[in-house]
């Protein structure tokens, strides 16, 4: 493939548990579809590229990636349940009515713009992205749903006693991390280890929310962008699996809930409320082609 196809991919590699995932500044989550359209409202007035090809295939593998290509969308590895999770940017929690191969059958996605809307890519807001991965769903796979607020045990991320123990991010950091509005700076995320440069609480909740399949609501009331590292070590780490040097999570170290307050100055309280629901009425597997 051409340099100018190339696909722009965010991978995740399935664990036993919760899979790491690393979160660019390319592609990044939101807490729920009504989130998802309020990043980049102002922009949402520009055209969204038509999909002229949508092509569906069974998959085998098992290392899931998704993202843009110099002349559409791609996926592979895809099962409906992480393409809901991502399409709509919410938690396992907030979906309800999945078929039972939801997250068995894999797929391989590929997804063409018509010609003269390719230099539109490039140009489109987080929520239209996603709106376009929607579209897939809904003219692939039969998708249809539609919302409730149901009450879903959820986290609360809060300061700490003694305050926060974050690093305020430099002038040309925050440059780089407001000139695309709705973006996270540079955030990652892997198994035991989330870091970021530039990132505000909010997303660092909804990564927080990745890990521990639930929702966290972002209550700091700290507004800057920050520098950070959190490391933990996972539940399921009793019989670990490989890691690269860079990445792999001390397996002596904290848990979770206890790695948030020591290295950051924050901490989880338990809420409950009503959370944004998406419920399944139909869908159906796509005729591979």
């Amino acid at each position: 493939m051409s340099g100018a196809g190339r696909s722009r991919k965010m991978r995740l590699k399935r664990f036993p548990a919760w899979p790491a995932v690393v979160w660019t500044a390319l592609v990044i989550p939101v807490t729920s579809p009504a989130r998802a359209q309020a990043v980049g409202a102002p922009a949402m007035a520009a055209k969204v590229p038509a999909l002229d090809v949508i092509s569906v295939r069974p998959d085998k593998n098992e290392d899931a990636s998704m993202g843009l290509t110099g002349d559409g969308l791609t996926a592979r590895g895809a099962a409906l349940h992480w393409l809901l999770t991502e399409a709509f940017q919410i938690n396992g929690d907030q979906l309800a009515g999945e078929p039972s191969w939801s997250t068995s059958a894999l797929w391989a996605i590929d997804a063409k713009v018509v010609g003269e809307d390719v230099p539109l890519l490039a140009k489109l807001t987080l929520a239209q992205r996603l709106g376009m991965y929607q579209q897939i769903l809904t003219d692939r796979f039969g998708l249809k749903y539609h919302h409730e607020q149901r009450d879903r045990p959820a986290y609360a991320l809060v300061v700490a006693k003694g305050g926060p123990r974050l690093t305020a991010s430099n002038a040309e950091t925050v440059a780089q991390a407001t000139e695309h509005p709705g973006r996270p700076g540079n955030l990652q995320m892997g198994r035991g280890a989330i870091s970021g440069e530039g990132t505000t609480m909010h997303f660092l909740a909804i990564m927080l929310s990745r890990q521990l399949g639930r929702t966290v609501v972002d209550q700091t009331g700290l507004t800057g962008r920050y520098d950070f590292k959190l490391t933990w070590t996972p539940e399921d780490a009793a019989v670990p699996a490989p890691q690269p040097a860079d990445s792999a999570a001390d397996l002596a170290g904290p848990s979770l809930f206890a790695a948030i307050p020591e290295q950051l100055g924050l901490k989880l309280e338990s809420i409950k409320g009503p959370v944004d629901v998406l419920v399944i009425d139909h869908v159906e597997k796509p005729t591979a082609n």
